[in-house]
Formats: C-alpha cells, sequence, structure tokens
C-alpha cells in the first residue's frame, strides 16, 4: 500500500510539474504577443534613431524587454550581450514574483486598509477609510487638514489627489466620489526639510527593497524619489525622477533620472543637486525596514516607501509586494541581476535568478517552502 502511494504521489508530482510548464509557456507567449505588438506600434509612431525592430526581436525573445525597456529605460539598443544580460526586465521579474510571492502577504499589501494596520507601528499619520466614515466625520476630517485621497487598491500613484484643508470644492460632492470608488484619506504629511526642499508638493520618499526570511533581511537597492511640476506623488510612472542611493552611507551617487530616459543634474523646478546629497537619518530607515521586514514572516520581497519627518521618525507610506526593478535599475545606470543572484543565494539559499527559466526543476522546493503552487 506504501509504494502505491508513494507511486501516486510520484506522478502527481510528474503533472503538476507539466501543467507548471505548460502555464509557463502559455503566459510567455501571451507576454511575448502584447509587447511585441505594442514595439511595433510604438518604432511606427516615435521612428526612433536609435535601434530597429530586429534586434528589439531578439531583446524581447531573450531578455523579455518591453519597447520602453529597450528605447528609453535601459537603452538596451546601446548594450552589448554581457550588459544586457546583467538587466532584469519586468516581465523577467514577474516570473520570479509567480513563484515566490505568498498570496497572504500580497493581500495585504494590495488593501491599504490592512496594509496601515499590520505596520501600525511604522504609521503615525492621521487615516481612515471613507466606507467607514459618515459624511460628518469625512467633513470634520478634510477641513481640519490637508489630506491626500487615494484608491485602496491604487498602485504607481495612479488617482491620488490633494485635498486642502481650505478648498472650496463641494464636500458632499467629494464624500460621494470617494465612497464609490473606495478611497483612503489620509493627513498629508511633510518630509524633514532637507528632502522637501527638492520639490514642496510632493512627498519625496525613500524606496527600499529588501529581502528576506527567516528573520534575515539585506537590502538589494535603494532610490531617492521625487514629484515634478505640479504633481503630489514622486512614483516615477507618472513622470517622477529617482536617483541611486548608496547603501552604506545614504548618499546619492548620480543623477536622477525619469522614465524617459531624461537625466537630471539638478531638480528641474528647485536647482537642488542629485548627486552628493545625503539623506538624513540613513540609518534609521535602514533599521526600520528591516524591523518591517520581521513583522510579516511569509514576506520575501518587499518595496518599502519611507518618508523621513523633521525629527528623524520613520513614517511607513507603503509597501509593495512587486516592486518595480526599472526605476532602481535606472537609477543605478546598472542592472541589477547579478546582485540579485548574490544577495538571493544569501538570504534564500537559492538563485531567484534561476525562477526567470520556465524549464527550472526546483519548482517543488519552492512549492514547500511557499506554498505558491
Amino acid at each position: 500500500m506504501t509504494s502505491i502511494k508513494a507511486a501516486i504521489k510520484e506522478r502527481m508530482k510528474k503533472l503538476h510539474r507539466f501543467y507548471y510548464i505548460y502555464r509557463e509557456i502559455m503566459k510567455w507567449r501571451e507576454e511575448r504577443r502584447r509587447l511585441w505588438s505594442e514595439a511595433v506600434d510604438k518604432f511606427g509612431e516615435e521612428q526612433p534613431k536609435e535601434g530597429n525592430l530586429s534586434d528589439y526581436k531578439h531583446a524581447l525573445i531573450h531578455h523579455r524587454v518591453s519597447y520602453d525597456e529597450y528605447m528609453h529605460c535601459f537603452e538596451y539598443w546601446n548594450l552589448d550581450e554581457k550588459q544586457r544580460d546583467e538587466y532584469i526586465s519586468e516581465m523577467e521579474m514577474r516570473c520570479v514574483y509567480r513563484k515566490t510571492v505568498q498570496t497572504s502577504f500580497d493581500r495585504i499589501c494590495s488593501n491599504k486598509v490592512l496594509l496601515l494596520r499590520r505596520f501600525n507601528g511604522f504609521v503615525h499619520r492621521k487615516w481612515a477609510y471613507i466606507g467607514s466614515m459618515s459624511f460628518e466625520e469625512f467633513e470634520n476630517f478634510v477641513s481640519s487638514t490637508d489630506c491626500i485621497v487615494k484608491p485602496i487598491f491604487g498602485t504607481m500613484g495612479r488617482g491620488v489627489f490633494l485635498v486642502r484643508k481650505d478648498d472650496s470644492r463641494n464636500c458632499q460632492q467629494l464624500f460621494d466620489y470617494c465612497s464609490k470608488n473606495e478611497m483612503l484619506v489620509e493627513e498629508r504629511l511633510r518630509a524633514c526639510n532637507e528632502i522637501e526642499e527638492f520639490h514642496p508638493q510632493s512627498l519625496n520618499t525613500i524606496r527600499v527593497f529588501t529581502i528576506s526570511k527567516d528573520g534575515r533581511c539585506e537590502i538589494l537597492a535603494s532610490e531617492f524619489r521625487v514629484g515634478v511640476g505640479d504633481s503630489v506623488v514622486d512614483n516615477a510612472s507618472t513622470g517622477g525622477i529617482v536617483a541611486a542611493i548608496d547603501l552604506q552611507t545614504g548618499t546619492i551617487i548620480g543623477n536622477g533620472v525619469d522614465k524617459a530616459g531624461n537625466n537630471f543634474e539638478v531638480h528641474p523646478n528647485s536647482g537642488k543637486t542629485f548627486k552628493g546629497f545625503a539623506i538624513p537619518y540613513w540609518n534609521n530607515v535602514v533599521d526600520a525596514c528591516k524591523e518591517m521586514s520581521a513583522i510579516v514572516p511569509e514576506m520575501v520581497f518587499a518595496g518599502w516607501d519611507i518618508c523621513v519627518q523633521q525629527n528623524g521618525e520613520i513614517e511607513m507610506i507603503e509597501v509593495n509586494s512587486y516592486p518595480q526593478m526599472t526605476g532602481l535599475q535606472m537609477a543605478y545606470h546598472k542592472g541589477l541581476k547579478p546582485r540579485l543572484s548574490v544577495i538571493g543565494k544569501e538570504v534564500l539559499s537559492y538563485d531567484p535568478v534561476g525562477l526567470i527559466s520556465v524549464w527550472s526543476k526546483s519548482y517543488v522546493k519552492y512549492e514547500g517552502v511557499y506554498g505558491r503552487y
């Protein structure tokens, strides 16, 4: 009987592996068709002087890059094959995340109410979910302080807007809109003076990418993020500027860059220089991220958005279970795949870069550890 059970279990593993590989291949084929179609359209619209469709097709097949990564973010058209191998595209990183991110952690990160409650020890600002407020409570909240309103399930800074306490807009209409769209209202924070000077309209946060397991946490990379123009958000996806931070000293080590590939020695609005700027209370930022990584044991990869306030107090704004690598690699002006491989082996005891391949034979190991598949 024991041998029969073992044979059935082994057969189920083989069927599971077949299904796993089939699904990964189908996902990749679908992604490739979408990226190719998008690239053909953009090559036709933009008529770029650098790069060509033939070279992009090669990069797409071997590195899964999007048109924006090829043309603007990483400038693949200007890299040799060795340099291209050092970058990890968003599609490749999604493949890694699919095999490592625990659904319970993802559920917390995707719902800002759950997130703020789980990490309440690092959240000192006032906040409230519109669905649990009366109109009178909402009116008192927004009239007492400047507020940031954001979708509970939103990402990349989309749908975020500022409500000033002396705003003359119709409060009832605002309440109805927020209720209909499941919004969160938060007290507007201020970063310390040195950081706020870059762009006072936005909060200007520090993104810290951590890898953690069994109480150990290491920082893969970190970037300083600032908004531009009238924007109240600092996300690179919405036009913000990012700059790389030296992990030992907390000092910005290069120019700022946006997602269009533009470099900025100084901020275009404030004129404040990026390179050489030291992030205030950097050690506090590092310590806070490592402490927070222990709150959710099933966390593997996390992208922390941190606000450094005037007194050195660290405020957790958000945490991402699928943090993008594009902005970080743009900021460092180099690919982070080698570092991801080294840190991953040290912390996780396996190479996360190996998970990009659909033929990985270690899927059962990851299933056992994380329960994802």
